[in-house]
């Protein structure tokens, strides 16, 4: 043969264009699994960061949020000699701007009357917050005298009439960022200080960093708030991937199950009712001729015949004819065993598979089979099967 024969046949075998273009087109569609694994490994990789990001940021915003809600606490002094309980606060810090607004400092004071005065009427207690520099500046009074005024947001003052002794008040202020001092004491009715016999246990509670770390602990609160949610929905992403691949395996496996069961075919003929032990049993002939019965009479030949029977003309019917007379006179069974059984054709494309006690089952060139018992006959044909 030919180079150029061979490449015609070569040509002749290669499949048309359209079948390239085809299996192109379903390798670009179908999906490929590294691709598929890579996207699964870079969503775990981001859960993981997310829920690190949501510990850690909320890690800190509890930080923030210890902060700005635990006070520093402090206890201010009581001076016997004065009969007043003064303590510098130092500076007091935070972003709040000149004036009352949500942005100040809260500063607690509790006072326990330990020993009241013991002039009955007319006490008062008196609780400043001033803004200085200097707690012992003699000015102090004129700053006094300012906060009783009270249109200064600086200098601020609170007072209780009638005070009992044993009994605890809490004081509230709310101070801009500056450096303060505060004062208790008892005063009488012309404002005169009362120091005698008179006892004061006053504790302070300062909150500095409630705004300076409360807005940023809000914040970082709500940073991982949104870390949690784009967790959320990476998790939902990934497990809705894993759903679709997993229902798409159990397909894989359920085809390739079915497409086993197709090719394998069933595994054996079809069950039916079970058919005879044997052949059918034929109804056995007689044993010999017919047993004549003896008559008293005399023989029927000499017996008169009835004179309405006609007689017959013509020669006497031969044999074959009795014969048929005869056969015709016999039962409906007899008439059915003389019938000829007809033989079905069998293409030679099916096979017959053996099915025991001489029966056997048709297995058509496609697999299946036919419905229907057969037998061998003497010449090794296959008939159906009748009872």
């Amino acid at each position: 043969m030919s180079e150029e024969d061979m490449g015609a046949e070569i040509e002749d075998i290669s499949p048309p264009v359209e079948d390239e273009v085809d299996a192109e087109q379903v390798a670009n569609n179908t999906p490929e699994p590294q691709n598929a694994e890579q996207k699964i490994k870079a969503l775990k990789e981001g859960i993981k960061k997310s829920r690190w990001n949501v510990f850690l940021l909320l890690g800190v915003s509890l930080v923030m949020f210890g902060f700005a809600l635990f006070p520093l606490t402090m206890s201010v002094p009581y001076d016997e000699l004065w009969g007043t309980s003064e303590k510098d606060l130092g500076y007091v810090w935070g972003p709040s701007s000149p004036g009352e607004d949500i942005l100040d400092v809260p500063f607690e004071l509790d006072v326990e009357i330990v020993r009241a005065p013991s002039v009955a009427d007319n006490v008062t207690l008196e609780v400043y917050i001033l803004k200085a520099k200097d707690c012992q500046d003699l000015s102090l009074s004129e700053l006094e005298v300012i906060a009783r005024g009270g249109n200064s947001h600086n200098n601020q003052f609170q007072s209780l009439e009638s005070p009992l002794e044993g009994e605890t008040y809490t004081f509230d202020f709310d101070l801009d960022m500056g450096h303060y001092c505060t004062k208790v004491q008892f005063v009488d009715s012309k404002g005169e200080t009362l120091k005698q016999n008179t006892r004061l246990n006053v504790n302070g509670k300062l909150w500095p960093n409630q705004v300076v770390t409360g807005l940023p602990g809000i914040v970082f609160l709500g940073l991982s708030i949104f870390a949690f949610i784009g967790s959320q929905k990476k998790s939902a992403k990934l497990k809705s991937i894993l759903e679709k691949r997993k229902v798409s395996e159990e397909q894989l496996i359920l085809e390739a199950v079915s497409e086993e069961k197709i090719a394998q075919g069933p595994a054996g003929p079809p069950q039916s009712a079970d058919g005879p032990s044997g052949p059918p049993q034929s109804s056995s002939g007689p044993s010999g001729p017919p047993q004549k019965e003896k008559k008293s009479g005399p023989p029927q030949s000499m017996v008169s015949q009835d004179t309405s029977t006609s007689k017959r003309s013509g020669p006497p019917p031969t044999s074959t004819t009795v014969e048929i007379d005869t056969h015709q006179q016999g039962t409906p069974d007899s008439l059915a065993e003389v019938e000829p059984t007809q033989e079905t054709v069998i293409s030679n494309e099916s096979t017959f598979e053996p099915a025991g006690n001489g029966y056997f089952y048709r297995k058509m060139p496609d697999g299946t089979y036919e419905q229907v018992i057969y037998v061998q006959s003497a010449d090794g044909t296959y008939i159906p099967y009748q009872q």
